[in-house]
């Protein structure tokens, strides 16, 4: 098992703050599991 571990951080420009999210993961595919956190995040985004 690898641990994996991904943060990422977005602004908020109304809210004026940062938003953290951190993922942790043990899985024996790093490389899947990053490509499905970040998949999910870009689906999380809001675009003005």
């Amino acid at each position: 098992m690898h641990p994996l571990s991904v943060q990422i951080i977005t602004r908020d420009r109304n809210l004026q703050k940062e938003i953290h999210q951190e993922y942790v993961v043990q899985t024996r595919h790093p490389r899947w599991e990053l490509a499905k956190i970040l998949f999910r995040a870009m689906f999380s985004l809001r675009y003005r």
